[in-house]
């Protein structure tokens, strides 16, 4: 999460675009999942069938003073490799993946 943040500030993203407040923004540690699919059927849920459409893992960005909220797609900040979800990682480990 600190890459993306880093990369952020890069691209600009120092002052809520709102309201304008500086520093401000804050990032969320933890992904937002936004599925972009329909509900399924009742035939569905009860065969696991898929509803096909999108699952998109965000980096959440909050502005303190407004509350304007911003999403990014994580998918832009990681390579074909990585995982976007690691399970309890020790502080070491996760030094380890911002490299």
């Amino acid at each position: 999460m600190t890459e993306v943040a880093r990369v952020l500030h890069q691209l600009g993203m120092g002052d809520c675009p709102l309201c304008g407040s500086a520093r401000s923004l804050a990032m969320s540690p933890f992904p937002v999942l936004l599925a972009d699919a329909g509900f399924p059927g009742a035939e569905d849920s009860l065969s696991g069938g898929d509803c096909g459409g999108d699952l998109t893992f965000a980096v959440r960005v909050e502005c303190g003073t407004c509350g304007h909220l911003l999403l990014f797609n994580a998918q832009k900040y990681r390579t074909g490799d990585e995982k976007i979800l690691v399970r309890e990682l020790a502080g070491e480990q996760e030094h380890q993946l911002g490299e």
